[in-house]
């Protein structure tokens, strides 16, 4: 594979809003261009290029290059991205609603697509990506980034708002219908289908389906000699075409097909952890 990272987890206070930290470098063997497919993994990516070779994105006519400290926004599809050498980057993985409290921005507003993030927060953090550019331990980057963003938490004093213990219920639930997550949120189902689309960029049943597929990518970066059917069964799945549907929504690909050229693809999925044996052939 031509690329690797590491992931590294937040600390219990920011774990409600940051899935993870992770550094790592693509296009490992710089022997020309590289693209590859991202998959959708329900979060959001803040990331900050650590030297000067940065990140292509399609554009209008031909290849544009990234910023140098881009967020990209909730993805509901897959999207292609270029590599023309190595190119190395520490990332800030949230989750698709920290993005409002922390900084108290929309994520409707980036859905689907990239922005630079100096553009939208301005110099602090500007200044921020530059101090963590200028470390040279990942153990440093992580210091520097849990501080600044302890900072933003402290200024947004109070527990998260409803979206968050919703996006949270969601997370953490296989099967569960927005009647139920509006009554334990306590909030009308059309307000908090309003609220969560705005704030998050799709609809709290959109993301469920993001976060179910999500799952199923980690089951399969953890257990690749596991049979997709097993996958799909304990990923919540117990019909297989409803499996294949969502899987080729999102991926753009048959999970056979997926599964045989996975090298093609970035999967970043978040962190699932896996609380029960898993069997398969």
């Amino acid at each position: 594979m031509n690329f690797s990272l590491q992931e590294y987890p937040p600390s219990a206070l920011l774990s409600p809003f940051v899935e993870c930290y992770w550094k790592g470098a693509f296009n490992l063997n710089a022997e020309g261009a590289v693209s590859f497919q991202m998959v959708p993994n329900a979060c959001l990516e803040l990331i900050i290029h650590l030297d000067d070779l940065r990140c292509n994105f399609p554009g209008t006519e031909d290849w544009v290059q990234t910023p140098d400290y881009m967020i990209i926004g909730l993805i509901t599809q897959p999207h292609e991205i270029r590599f023309p050498s190595t190119v190395p980057v520490f990332t800030i993985r949230f989750k698709p609603e920290a993005l409002y409290h922390l900084f108290r921005f929309n994520g409707s507003e980036i859905i689907e697509t990239y922005e630079d993030m100096t553009l939208l927060l301005g110099n602090d953090i500007r200044d921020f990506c530059h101090q963590i550019r200028e470390e040279s331990q990942v153990e440093r980057m992580i210091q520097r980034a849990e501080n600044y963003l302890l900072k933003k938490l402290e200024k947004r004093k109070g527990e998260p708002g409803y979206v968050n213990q919703a996006a949270e219920l969601i997370r953490n639930s296989q099967h569960i219908n927005i009647r139920d997550i509006s009554d334990h949120v306590c909030v009308s189902q059309r307000q908090l289908e309003r609220k969560f689309r705005e704030v998050v960029g799709v609809s709290p049943k959109h993301y469920l389906r993001l976060t179910r597929m999500n799952r199923v990518m980690r089951v399969l970066e953890q257990n690749r000699s596991l049979s997709l059917s097993s996958v799909a069964y304990y990923c919540g799945y117990f019909d297989q075409a409803h499996f294949i549907k969502d899987f080729k929504r999102i991926t753009g690909l048959n999970p056979t097909f997926f599964h045989k050229e996975r090298q093609k693809f970035i999967v970043l999925p978040g962190q699932v952890y896996i609380d029960e044996p898993l069997y398969g052939t």
